[in-house]
């Protein structure tokens, strides 16, 4: 029954885009398929530079990769079949591959965490003033995009081109849905002619928010009343009586689709289920009287006058809409299997938690930086509250009759969840010794020194490398999502390992040799190139990790999954990411502004960061317990790692070599 309720109002992917894509998606490029022997040659090296952090032999990989150079060239003609067919063969493979099989709880593994400008609210009214008004800029933004008026981007570089859209339609829209062994995304279909709306959770209760009637934007004003309206009601509820409906979806994703599968027996629910399907996004209010983290952090100055959010405020933030603060504190006052969950909170923190799925952080960041651009334009203007005409609609509570077995499976994804946010640890770090104009002015790529410098970083404070995840956007093809650019190259290895050998190489004592010196340079302008070299390659579709990802599932398709390149455990340990980054750019103009999230796996790190003008911001995060890493000593050693490397290149440019 729920199933028709759904397809109603969704297309699930894979199926038809809107008519008005048709022409955009036929305009752009297919993603290519990489030559296979070109594939596994990267391949390998990224294999040896794990071997040598473990100290073992690479033959036997080697072996198995020129093997499979001969007895894979039937895998690689069935992907090339597929790419014939497909609008793009990645993401046949690379979506279930990365997301929708992973059976891992969506927060902290997988969801963002966007942090806004901290906010100063005078109270209850001024807080949902601020919330209407960027609900407001969303719907609007998402209007512009189904009348197909806001501009078609196009890439970074000399060679400018087109890049696909199709994220923008989904990432208003979309809806993860558990499932036992592979989630199924649904994509609402558009009604900007009809009625729409998004969900509001509000102490852990969950109500109906008219976004658009028949047709025509409910205006901030209605949308506001509605709001007012439904905090009234969730605040008068009984407590005791109010089931917790987020804690459906924060646990391991076959228990949250055994909950909902035991839910959605009861035909009320599924209509509830249908109305939170069909938002165009989830809306979070969180007030400050059950809040367990840390006080927010004041504004410091920085040394030019501007004002800054400290690194404690910045964390704090993260970590808020990250987990919420636990299911004790707001953790359960959210919808994770939302693509876009808007989050504010009493004392002025707010931003998003994405799921991340649907769409990539640029996409998110465009959208989200308009609608704050709306709310700041209008923040002041009561004319966008005053109106004399009478509320003639409601916010509608949702209701849900849950079983004990509901209640069992809710509980313990709870409990998971719990464990998620004690285990969680974020840092943040604001670098501002120099920027993107600095390292500009060194002739290297910003992105490419960044990723060096975490790969410095990492050797110093563990003394070897890992494989490193960095998402490179395919958008300039149809339908394109990402690929990977690996920082960890046998050029990095060899760069680090020389840098490494001094015991303080950022003082360059007149105890180091002019060759010491001469050999670090010339080894991170290798390391560098290299760096350029594999971007250029991601870029342009030829990245590796897509490709190996399509031919692991062909292989084993064809019966091939025990073939010697899978079962090697370097295979296993290439494909994982103790380390884990991405460069999310924001807008000047909205200081405070940044991005975080967790480590993809538990011995390991993630790190956002935001390169500026004139300085860096970096977000690693960790697992709490765990006894590899030591976040306080990554977050030193990148700060450590970018002023070894200004000395060096200073150096270069000064042509000082000690004697």
């Amino acid at each position: 029954m729920v199933g028709r309720a759904i397809g109603r109002f969704f297309n699930s992917v894979g199926a038809e885009l809107p008519r008005e894509y048709k022409s955009i998606k036929k305009s752009l490029p297919k993603v290519p398929v990489p030559d296979l022997e070109k594939t596994l040659s990267r391949y390998l090296e990224y294999a040896s530079v794990i071997a040598t952090g473990q100290g073992k032999s690479i033959d036997e990989t080697r072996k198995a990769v020129e093997d499979f150079k001969i007895n894979g060239v039937d895998v690689q003609q069935k992907l090339k079949e597929i790419a014939a067919s497909d609008v793009n063969w990645v993401n046949r493979f690379w979506l279930p591959e990365m997301y929708l099989r992973i059976r891992l709880p969506l927060p902290v593994n997988s969801s963002p965490a966007y942090v806004f400008p901290k906010q100063t609210f005078q109270g209850e009214d001024d807080k949902l003033r601020y919330t209407a008004l960027l609900i407001r800029g969303l719907v609007e933004f998402k209007d512009a995009i189904d009348r197909k008026s806001i501009d078609r981007e196009l890439s970074t570089g000399a060679n400018k081109q087109n890049m696909c859209m199709v994220q923008y339609d989904r990432v208003l829209g979309c809806y993860r849905q558990p499932r036992a062994e592979q989630d199924v995304q649904h994509v609402r279909n558009k009604n900007n002619r009809g009625d729409e709306h998004v969900t509001l959770m509000s102490d852990n209760q969950a109500f109906l928010i008219r976004t658009r009637i028949k047709g025509d934007l409910v205006p901030a004003a209605g949308v506001l009343r509605q709001l007012q309206e439904a905090v009234r009601v969730s605040a008068n509820r009984t407590k005791e009586i109010v089931v917790p409906i987020g804690a459906a979806s924060v646990g391991d994703r076959a228990d949250a689709a055994a909950c909902w599968e035991e839910l959605l027996k009861v035909e009320d629910n599924a209509h509830s289920l249908s109305t939170v399907n069909q938002s165009l996004f989830v809306v979070c209010l969180d007030d400050g009287d059950n809040n367990n983290t840390i006080p927010s952090a004041p504004l410091e100055k920085r040394s030019d006058g501007v004002a800054s959010y400290s690194e404690e405020t910045l964390v704090e933030s993260g970590l808020h809409l990250l987990t919420g603060g636990g299911s004790r504190a707001h953790g359960l006052n959210r919808w994770y299997d939302a693509s876009i969950q808007l989050v504010v909170r009493s004392d002025g923190l707010s931003g998003l938690c994405i799921e991340h799925s649907a769409a990539e952080g640029i996409v998110i960041i465009q959208m989200v930086e308009t609608a704050l651009r709306y709310m700041r334009k209008h923040e002041g203007n009561n004319l966008m509250f005053t109106t004399s005409t009478p509320l003639s609609y409601n916010p509608r509570a949702l209701t849900w009759v849950v079983s004990e077995e509901a209640r069992r499976l809710m509980e313990k994804q709870r409990e998971d969840f719990d464990e998620l946010h004690s285990e969680m640890e974020l840092e943040a770090l604001i670098f501002d010794d120099f920027g993107k104009e600095a390292i500009k002015g060194w002739k290297v790529s910003p992105d490419g020194f960044i990723q060096l410098a975490m790969q410095l970083a990492h050797y110093r404070l563990h003394g070897y490398l890992v494989s490193t995840y960095e998402s490179a956007s395919i958008r300039r093809f149809a339908e394109g999502r990402v690929d990977n650019i690996r920082a960890a190259t046998p050029e990095a290895l060899q760069w680090v390992t020389a840098m490494a050998k001094s015991d303080e190489p950022k003082l360059w004592p007149s105890s180091v040799v002019s060759f010491d010196l001469e050999e670090c340079i010339r080894l991170f302008r290798k390391a560098a190139h290299k760096q350029a070299v594999v971007t250029a390659e991601n870029i342009s579709g030829l990245g590796i990790d897509n490709h190996l990802c399509a031919l692991s599932v062909i292989a084993s398709s064809l019966g091939k999954a025990e073939h010697p390149l899978f079962t090697d455990p370097l295979w296993a340990e290439a494909l994982r990411f103790p380390l884990s980054t991405s460069q999310v750019t924001t807008s000047l103009d909205l200081e405070g502004s940044y991005l975080c999230y967790g480590a993809v796996v538990r011995d390991g790190y993630g790190c956002a960061y935001n390169i500026m003008p004139n300085r860096i911001i970096f977000a690693p995060s960790a697992f709490r317990s765990n006894t590899r890493t030591s976040l306080a000593g990554f977050k030193n050693a990148i700060r450590d790692a970018l002023r070894e490397m200004k000395s060096l290149l200073d150096r270069e440019s000064s042509n000082i070599i000690p004697n």
